[in-house]
């Protein structure tokens, strides 16, 4: 009998990825709380993905119940960062039925649930140990903010992807993760310039706005664009956008509006608009617009 589901084939930046997990130093104290769990978890690759899945899975809830302390947990997210990455493209997907939805989230949904949660109370971890703004050696901070963006990335993909909703709650922590960053001064949206705080190859701002402007491909096509036509597209259009104020912008109209308090992708007032809301404005280029156009013209 046939299954229910085709793999997809593991794209480029996944690929990245999991070479960057490959090629990740890890250092491991023997007697830290740290090493335990991370041995645990060396040895799921003795096991194929149907045996060794259900225990990363428990392995991720037990971490996130755990009472540990910032390093060992930053140590820990280390180590499982690859066997989720591999457990991920390896998983089946599921085959997209038309017209036809359903609320509950997949294993893959749920690996990427279980990572960002860990994730963020990795980050909540760092800031509470560090009581300064930014320590000498911030690395850790960014290191964990750059997984966080990239597995919020890869869980809007796998719902546009798949005609799958979003987990509750993900397009209201991803919000919630870049006011923190405002906030803490680390992205500075006001500002002409800006002193970076991130490596070349991660900005937080283009981050953020590259998952807005694939969700609201995803709303403006009607859910019929497969991300990965446009998905190499998305960083330039995501550096060529902004995000303003929306105090400055009472009474025009077409504006795409980035509501942080609420759990969902950027959404188009065809209206004016006629109050301010918690958020920002997403201005994206006219190439941008230009293909969305052009996709629901053909």
């Amino acid at each position: 009998m046939q299954d229910d589901y085709s793999l997809k084939e593991v794209d480029s930046e996944e690929l990245r990825e999991l070479l960057a997990a490959e090629s990740e130093p890890m250092v491991i104290e023997s007697q830290s709380p740290a090493s335990d769990i991370c041995s645990r978890i060396q040895a799921l690759r003795n096991h194929g993905l149907k045996q060794a899945l259900p225990a990363l899975m428990l392995e991720l809830e037990r971490i996130a119940r755990e009472n540990l302390e910032a390093d060992d947990r930053i140590t820990v997210m280390r180590c499982v960062k690859k066997p989720v990455l591999k457990a991920a493209a390896g998983l089946p997907k599921p085959r997209i039925s038309e017209g036809k939805e359903t609320a509950a989230i997949t294993l893959e949904q749920r690996l990427i649930l279980l990572m960002i949660y860990n994730l963020r109370k990795t980050l909540h971890e760092v800031d509470r140990t560090q009581s300064n703004q930014f320590s000498d050696d911030d690395s850790d901070r960014i290191w964990v903010l750059q997984q966080l963006f990239r597995f919020f990335s890869r869980q809007i993909r796998y719902s546009v992807d798949f005609k799958r909703p979003c987990p509750q709650h993900t397009w209201r922590d991803l919000h919630d993760l870049f006011v923190y960053l405002v906030v803490r001064g680390m992205v500075q949206l006001s500002s002409d310039f800006s002193v970076s705080v991130f490596d070349e190859d991660f900005d937080a701002e283009i981050e953020y706005k590259r998952a807005l402007l694939l969700g609201v491909v995803d709303r403006l096509t009607h859910h019929r664009a497969q991300s990965d036509d446009f998905f190499h597209l998305l960083k330039r259009w995501a550096s060529d956008s902004r995000l303003q104020d929306p105090n400055s912008l009472i009474g025009q109209a077409g504006l795409i509006k980035v509501e942080v308090t609420h759990d969902e992708s950027p959404q188009l007032y065809e209206t004016e608009m006629t109050e301010a809301f918690r958020g920002w404005v997403l201005r994206p280029p006219e190439e941008f617009r230009e293909y969305i156009d052009n996709f629901n013209a053909s």
